[in-house]
């Protein structure tokens, strides 16, 4: 007679169990993280996108900006107006989320022409697992 053993059947059970578990655990882990970056990613675009628009209109007769600040226990960044010293809002990433290798703090789009330096800001976890985030001089925004 050929048959499989209840021990061989409870085995392969077992390893089937363990498969499952470590690829819904991943799975979770990259999904939360993608989630995370795509999200942070999306503020950070919309709040250039509001300081851009607001130098394009010339709202209060004034430049506008974004300032990126980076500590060792949240990154956040303001909106602002002019310059640096008039701050209008403040905005957190989460803290697990931060910005890394962008060449400019500052951003800051010219009144009624909407035009600003070049400059790329990259905003994830690390270098393996992170989006850029590609500002052009004429003020168009990229996620890639």
């Amino acid at each position: 007679m050929k048959a499989f053993t209840l021990i061989e059947i409870l085995i392969v059970i077992i390893i089937i169990g363990f498969i499952i578990g470590f690829s819904s655990y991943f799975h979770s882990k990259f999904s939360r993280s993608t989630f995370l970056i795509d999200e942070s990613a999306n503020l950070v675009v919309n709040v250039l996108n509001l300081a851009r628009q607001k130098a394009i209109v010339g709202e209060e007769n004034d430049s506008w900006g974004v300032w990126l600040i980076n500590t060792s226990t949240q990154d956040y960044f303001y909106l602002f107006k002019g310059t640096t010293s008039t701050l209008k809002e403040r905005y957190e990433l989460p803290q697990q989320v931060s910005f890394f290798d962008f060449s400019d703090k500052t951003i800051i789009f010219q009144k009624l022409t909407g035009d600003t330096i070049s400059t790329s800001i990259k905003i994830g976890f690390s270098t393996s697992s992170y989006k850029t985030i590609i500002i052009s001089t004429t003020g168009a925004i990229i996620v890639e």
